[in-house]
């Protein structure tokens, strides 16, 4: 019946229509669910709806947002809303109410043996019903109304869903909008997508399948990852051979695409067979393909489309788009297109330009904008010719390579002068900045980037020319002068024959990526370090490594290890130190009678809060007489009940956290390759503290007594936190 229905459509006269992007804006875009609530009232109020701050989510995410990402364009996101409505997925199972069925069931026809008695599920517990089966014969066969169209080179099937999208051009505003709109742009690439597609022995009604992906733009991108005209994803791109690097993204490229295109969906038709399959392929991969046609045991693209789980909503709708979008494109005078003016043909000059070249100048030498030379060239991410290669062969308008030529040794003379670098493992633009002794937005400007994160290891980047020595390279420790505390596990770890490294990580690292510049397994870092395979890495962590001799070190930024202090995690050692590098003192306090840790935090100037999550205690925690009592003192001094007294303590000199994070790190030779870290309790000396025994600074053995007492021993209730006499044990 709706097949009959959406038929009679085509029986009315279709008068002449005017393509109008406004239609894309009409008011079934502002429709949706009713508001609720207090945001509803705001609506209907007339107030201005909140905005989100994107800068803060993604501060938050720590990762570009997707829908940030996604560059779709007006008419494909319509699309996805019409697809949404016309063609609802598989509904949710009703609520359970499962009634016993105890009863044998009878043996389905056609079956020998015994059926086993309750063989069934409850009603409640089935798939819901797909789409109802459509009879081949009818669907394969012209419809009478049909009979006249002019039908495409590619296998044509009938189907609800190609007569949906047909109604959804022809009859409804937008939808015709959107066509008009796309037919209007396919004319600036069609001779170029043919060509391409004869030279390959290809059906010239591809060109079909990049309009339904993109609508002919170059600069599309989804939230998946694929981008370009064709909608390749990054793995597919570069297998069929198109760069996807920090300066060009060739998938924007429309003739290399093209050509890579075509190699592609020939391999897909080659392995399927059938036109139908190559296209669900061409969307879904052809890996989730052959999983539905293993798992349902037909190759017929309809059948799986019938089928829960049998391919995924979307591509069971975009080969039917692809049909309907080529009917229409062989018939456009019958669906009210034949006025639609085409884009001009793609046309253009080429000249070869010195890499690193920017926009800019090629603009001012072609006579131009800078924004015209991007359109010629969207394959080019950042508004420069790449620097990590030789000269490019770059677009510009036609006509003006006669003007270029006569302007373009006057303009290098006077442009930009910049220079390549290729940035090592762990660089970012932020070091570089600070070796080079320039701005970051300088070097944001020069790369054309906004988020740092996208520049990785290995990638060329410019900078401002220096003349004079040769800048040195930039460790990732000259950051700061101070000494990096580094908390490593408490468990003997290495390799025999290695040599320990120090790697800070930056925004974006994997596990995977680290392992693979290292020549190391990812189960090696995870044993050598306090790390969760399964939680992302997050900028600053600190990476012990253990690398054989023979390591390229001149590709990877390194922490000084003169400037590192190893410290076991958890230790007391690690603690004091950890305290001592935030400016405060670690310090043991003995509660007495009616002490609370509002009373104690406000004697020690910290925050109750503060103090009940040093000591891991619920803020209303009651303290017993005697309980010990962790407390991070903001100054080296003692409060001055305690302190009083202490004239000698007061004249010692505070230990600051760089005198600290100073002295030899805790950790103790072991065979080479190895190390074993001590839980060696060292404390910053305070006063009116009790300062470490040598034997507790050392490692070593001693006599357990201290080397001199203080001539006013401290007040009852307080003793350094680290005042240990036992000596240390060194982990073998």
């Amino acid at each position: 019946m709706r097949l009959t229905a959406h038929a009679a459509q085509f029986l009315i006269p279709i008068g002449v229509a005017t393509f109008a992007t406004s239609a894309l804006a009409g008011p079934g875009r502002a429709s949706g669910p009713a508001t609720t609530g207090s945001a509803g009232k705001a609506a209907e109020a007339g107030a201005d709806p909140v905005q989100e701050n994107s800068a803060e989510r993604k501060a938050v995410r720590g990762a570009p947002l997707e829908e940030a990402d996604a560059n779709e364009s007006p008419e494909l996101r319509e699309v996805h809303r019409f697809e949404a409505r016309a063609f609802p997925r598989l509904g949710e199972p009703e609520l359970l109410d499962v009634q016993p069925d105890d009863a044998a069931l009878p043996l389905p026809p056609g079956l020998t043996g015994r059926w086993g008695g309750t063989g069934d599920i409850p009603r409640q517990l089935r798939s819901p019903e797909g789409p109802a089966r459509t009879d081949k014969a009818a669907a394969s066969s012209r419809p009478a109304w049909a009979q006249s169209l002019t039908l495409p080179e590619i296998p044509v099937r009938w189907a609800p869903q190609v007569i949906r999208y047909l109604d959804f051009f022809k009859s409804d505003p937008k939808g015709h909008a959107i066509m008009a709109s796309w037919l209007r742009k396919m004319e600036r690439f069609r001779a170029i997508f043919e060509t391409v597609l004869a030279r390959n022995e290809l059906p010239k009604d591809l060109i079909y399948l990049a309009m339904v992906e993109s609508g002919f733009e170059p600069g599309a991108t989804s939230n998946k990852s694929a981008g370009g005209v064709w909608q390749f994803m990054p793995q597919v791109a570069r297998a069929y051979g198109l760069e996807v690097s920090h300066w060009v993204d060739a998938r924007r490229d429309p003739e290399r695409a093209a050509e890579s295109a075509a190699r592609y969906l020939k391999d897909l038709y080659v392995r399927f067979g059938s036109w139908h399959l190559a296209f669900a392929a061409y969307n879904a991969g052809y890996g989730a393909v052959l999983r539905s046609i293993s798992r349902y045991n037909t190759n017929d693209y309809w059948e799986l489309c019938r089928h829960e789980s049998g391919l995924p909503w979307e591509t069971t709708l975009y080969v039917p788009k692809i049909l309907a979008a080529a009917i229409v494109g062989h018939n456009r005078a019958a669906f009210g297109f034949a006025d639609v003016a085409p884009d001009a043909p793609w046309a253009y000059d080429t000249i070869s330009v010195p890499p690193g070249t920017s926009f800019a100048t090629l603009a001012r030498a072609a006579g131009t904008s800078p924004e015209v030379i991007q359109a010629f060239n969207p394959e080019l991410l950042r508004d420069r010719v790449p620097p990590d290669r030789g000269p490019c062969t770059v677009r510009i308008p036609p006509g003006s390579s006669g003007l270029y030529a006569q302007a373009v040794a006057q303009l290098r003379r006077s442009g930009e002068r910049v220079e390549a670098l290729v940035l090592r493992f762990g660089d970012t633009l932020d070091s570089v900045a600070k070796a080079r002794g320039v701005s970051l937005r300088e070097l944001k400007r020069l790369n054309g980037v906004s988020d740092t994160a996208d520049l990785r290891g290995g990638t060329t980047i410019l900078v401002p020319a220096r003349s004079g020595a040769p800048v040195p390279a930039f460790n990732a420790s000259d950051e700061s002068d101070d000494t990096l505390l580094v908390a490593v596990p408490d468990r003997a770890v290495g390799c025999p024959g290695c040599e320990r490294v120090f790697y800070r990580t930056r925004e974006g690292d994997t596990l995977d990526e680290i392992a693979d510049v290292f020549s190391v397994s990812v189960d090696n870092l995870i044993e050598w370090n306090n790390l969760d395979p399964e939680a992302k890495l997050q900028p600053k962590l600190v990476v012990q490594v253990f690398v054989r001799d023979g390591f390229d070190r001149a590709n990877v930024a390194l922490l000084d290890p003169n400037k590192v202090r190893v410290a076991t995690l958890g230790s007391q050692e690690f603690l004091d130190l950890e305290a001592a590098r935030r400016g405060k003192t670690r310090l043991q306090y003995t509660a007495r009678a009616g002490d609370t840790l509002a009373k104690i935090a406000k004697r020690y100037g910290l925050a109750p809060g503060d103090l009940a999550r040093i000591n891991r205690l619920s803020a209303t925690s009651e303290l017993g007489d005697g309980q010990k009592i962790v407390v991070y003192s903001p100054t080296s001094e003692m409060p001055r009940e305690i302190t009083a007294a202490n004239s000698l303590a007061a004249k010692r000199p505070p230990t600051t956290s760089k005198t600290i994070l100073a002295k030899n790190t805790s950790t103790h030779a072991t065979p080479k390759g190895t190390v074993a870290h001590s839980p060696v309790k060292t404390v910053a000396t305070t006063a009116g503290a009790r300062p470490a025994s040598p034997a507790a600074k050392s490692g070593g053995k001693s006599d357990p007594k201290p080397a001199s007492k203080p001539t006013v021993k401290p007040g009852p209730a307080l003793r350094p936190a680290s005042a240990s006499t036992k000596p240390a044990a060194t982990k073998r």
